[in-house]
Parts: C-alpha cells; sequence; structure tokens
C-alpha cells in the first residue's frame, strides 16, 4: 500500500452531518483526526532509517534526549528514550551527521510528527562497529578472552611499565595516583601513539619490547590512554595489538577510555580498569595500609605474649598455694616450681626472640622498599659518567688543538708571502695587471711593476734573456 493513501478503515463515520445541498459530511474531532494519523504512520514508517544532522539538541532531568534532524531543505523532530540513549556507544553532539533507525509517530498533544529512535550511528561508524563485533567474536572462539588464561596482577610490583602517550593525560593521572600511594615504585614510561593509522604499531612494538627485553625486571603493564571518540579508540581494537597483549608473559591492565568505553584490548588483557586512574589504585597498594597492617600484627604478637604470659603466671601462682599447704611435698613442689620457672624463662625468651626477629623482617621489608636504596646507585653512576665525560672533553680538545697547529702551521707554508720573503717577486703588467711567468710574453719597453714580500718597485723592460 501507498503510504500516502488511506486505508479503508480511515473513513468510518464518527458524526454524518447534511449540508444545504443534502450531502452528507464525515466530521472528526481534532483528537480523532490525530489518532488515526499516528496509526496510519506508524503502520507505514516501521522501521526507518533517517540521515540528517543534529540540532537543537536537549536532555532534560528525565533522562530522554530531544533534537531535530534537518537536511537541506528539511526538518525532522526525533526523539531518544533514556534506555536507549544510555545504551549507546555514541555519544550525541550538537552538528554530528547521524544514522537514525526508528519508528515514525505522531505526537497528539501538538499534533507534530516525529521519530521515535532506537539506535544510531554516526556516519560510517557501522562499518567499524561491524568490523569490532567480528573480531570479538573470532577472538572470542579462539579462548582469547577465557578468565583460566588470565595472569594475576602483583599486590605490590617494583617495577611497573606503562605504555601511553608520553603527553597525553594518562600518563600524568598514573604517576600522581602511584607517588600518592606508594614512592617506592619504579615506573618505566614507554612512549607511543594512541590515535592514529601509526597508534596500533606502535603498541605492538611496545608491548614486545617490554615482554622480550624487560620481563625479568618487569612486574606488571599498563596500556592506557584517556577517553575518545569511537574512532579514536581504534587502535585498540585492532587484532594486533589483541594477539601481542595475548602472546605477553608479564601481568597487563587495560585502562582505556572512560567507564562507557570497551575495547579488544580489555577483554584479552588480564584486568579491565575503567579509566588510567582506577587502573593505578587496582595494582598500587596504598602505603600507608601496609604500615597499618604491620603495626596491626605487632600489636597481635603483642597481645598473645601477654596471655601466655598471664596463664604462666597463674600455674605459678597456683604451684605457691600448693607449695605452702603441701609441707611434706615442699621439697619435690619446690623442685617442680624451679622447672616451671626455667621453662616459663625458656619459653618467654623464645617467644620474644621470635617476636624480635618478625619486627625485624617487617622493618628491613621497608627499608628495602625506601626511594633512597635505589637513588644512591643512580647519583654514584651519574658521578662516574661526569667524570668519564670531562676526561674525553679534554681529550677531544687537545686533539682539536694539535689539530689547529698543524693546519695553522701548513697554511702558513703555503702562503704566497712566505714565498715572497725567501727572495721571490712576483711580476704584473701594468696596463691590466696580469702576472708574467714567461720571459717569451715580455716586450722590449714595457713597463712592469715588481711585487716584493715588503713593498714593491716599478721597472722597464731593457733586454729580454731566453732559457
Amino acid at each position: 500500500m501507498n503510504p500516502l493513501q488511506l486505508p479503508d478503515e480511515f473513513w468510518l463515520e464518527d458524526t454524518v452531518l447534511d449540508d444545504d445541498s443534502g450531502e452528507s459530511r464525515h466530521v472528526y474531532s481534532v483528537s480523532q483526526l490525530s489518532g488515526d494519523i499516528r496509526l496510519i504512520l506508524e503502520d507505514n514508517f516501521t522501521p526507518v532509517w533517517v540521515e540528517g544532522e543534529i540540532s537543537t539538541l536537549r536532555t532534560p532531568a528525565s533522562g530522554h534526549s530531544y533534537f531535530t534532524l534537518k537536511d537541506e531543505r528539511s526538518q525532522l523532530k526525533a526523539v531518544i528514550f533514556r534506555r536507549q540513549r544510555v545504551a549507546l556507544k555514541y555519544q550525541l553532539q550538537e552538528g554530528d551527521r547521524v544514522l537514525c533507525n526508528g519508528r515514525i509517530s505522531l505526537y497528539e498533544p501538538r499534533g507534530e510528527y516525529q521519530i521515535i529512535v532506537s539506535s544510531i550511528e554516526l556516519q560510517g561508524l557501522g562499518e567499524l562497529w561491524r568490523a569490532f563485533t567480528d573480531l570479538k567474536e573470532k577472538l572470542m572462539r579462539e579462548g582469547l578472552f577465557k578468565p583460566e588464561r588470565k595472569k594475576a596482577i602483583p599486590q605490590l610490583p617494583q617495577t611497573l611499565a606503562l605504555i601511553t602517550s608520553a603527553t597525553g593525560a594518562a600518563v600524568h593521572d598514573i604517576l600522581q595516583v602511584v607517588r600518592r600511594r606508594f614512592v617506592g615504585v619504579e615506573i618505566i614510561v614507554v612512549p607511543v601513539t594512541v590515535q592514529g593509522e601509526q597508534a596500533a604499531g606502535e603498541i605492538v612494538a611496545a608491548l614486545e619490547l617490554v615482554n622480550r627485553y624487560w620481563r625479568e625486571r618487569i612486574d606488571t603493564v599498563i596500556l592506557a590512554r584517556g577517553g575518545g571518540s569511537y574512532e579514536d579508540l581504534q587502535p585498540f581494537n585492532d587484532e594486533r595489538v589483541a594477539r601481542a597483549i595475548a602472546a605477553g608473559s608479564i601481568p597487563l591492565i587495560s585502562a582505556v577510555g572512560h567507564e562507557i568505553d570497551f575495547t579488544i584490548a580489555d577483554f584479552v588483557a588480564d584486568l579491565r580498569a575503567p579509566t588510567p586512574s582506577a587502573a593505578a589504585e587496582l595494582v598500587i597498594a596504598d602505603q600507608s595500609e601496609i604500615v597499618d597492617r604491620l603495626h596491626h600484627l605487632r600489636q597481635r604478637l603483642q597481645q598473645i605474649g601477654r596471655y601466655q604470659i598471664s596463664v604462666e603466671r597463674r600455674r605459678l601462682q597456683m604451684l605457691a598455694l600448693a607449695l605452702e599447704r603441701g609441707g611434706e611435698t615442699v621439697s619435690l613442689r619446690r623442685q617442680e616450681f624451679v622447672e616451671l620457672k626455667i621453662r616459663f624463662r625458656t619459653a618467654m625468651l623464645s617467644r620474644l626472640r621470635l617476636v624480635r626477629q618478625n619486627l625485624k623482617i617487617y622493618e628491613f621489608r621497608l627499608q628495602q622498599e625506601s626511594p633512597l636504596l635505589r637513588i644512591k646507585p643512580l647519583l654514584a653512576g651519574i658521578d662516574l659518567q661526569e667524570q668519564r665525560f670531562k676526561q674525553a672533553l679534554r681529550h677531544l680538545l687537545a686533539g682539536k688543538r694539535q689539530q689547529v697547529t698543524v693546519s695553522s702551521d701548513r697554511l702558513k707554508s703555503g702562503s704566497p708571502l712566505a714565498v715572497l720573503a725567501r727572495g721571490y717577486t712576483i711580476v704584473e703588467r701594468v696596463d691590466n695587471d696580469k702576472v708574467v711567468s714567461k720571459s717569451s710574453d715580455l716586450a722590449v719597453g714595457e713597463q712592469l711593476r715588481l711585487r716584493l714580500h715588503q713593498g714593491g718597485a716599478m721597472c722597464r723592460v731593457e733586454k729580454i734573456d731566453e732559457l
């Protein structure tokens, strides 16, 4: 049926009036007419795809988004309800050109027809989403997302590799969290491009570098970037990046985008963090929490020691009372008392030694995490490099001075002034200042100029000798 052709049911007679000519007229109320038009639109334009540019976008407190789709000649009212809007990967923005899928309906209170949108795609985004879905299903069938293949993240890594942009916000957020929670962790930043055509290749190269050469040194890897558009996150949906993550032997945390953004890298990684800052908080324990835990353990040990002392003291008191009452067995009880006292003293000394040993172990571990232990070797290395640099610079300057001296001597020995100083003379014609090198070029009576080492002279040719 043609969408503009009205069905027969539309012409039901609600009210029949006769005009002056005797002909009957079908009269509708505004609400009845609007309702019938809405039914016609919904029956004939469902579903429908509409392409246009978003304008007059607004999202009130209800969470529904209202906007207008327009092109060069027309415009169409549109609404997407909160539930569908929250499920979108794409965030609505004024001025974007989009493809909307939905059903055409009529908003009866105002008599305006509109499209009730169920899904929205940026122009060109459909192919990217299909590629994302196909790759996700492929890797899932291969088992790259299985929980049993994921590696455990260390609670307190000593060295952390951060693969991200050196100028992005992600690296600053992670460094700030690490400094705040535990200053003893070493961080190695591996800078890469996180968007664009070259980004996927650089990320793969960085992952191979870390797992091949720093495998024994690094405990955890964080692959991070801040949020962005769906196109900006495409390097993290690249199959090469996914397989490089899966092939790595070091536990890896994926911290790509914001909380609503998921990439292929998130599914393959050993752990997914919603933001770069959250990744740092997941992998780095708070130093104050560790100190509190040590204090708690120390208090527990002290409580256990005090309890054991109390138990043994009561036993000694009971033995002492028994000794006082048992006159005939005084000497025997006294011996038992002495033995118990010795056993008690030995046990307490042993327990106290164990407590002190545990405390020393915890203090040693804290000292090992001190940044000073790592800074001192670095400072010593810097001093050694500085001495080597100064020595190499002195050798270089001495060699350059010798080269300058030799070049100066060679320049002086080849200088025309040095030749003139040995008694030679330059003969020039007066008329054109050309140098004369052969006697056959001279003529009797010709004026010549003689250039000496100091000064010069004018002369005339009287006789020509040919050798």
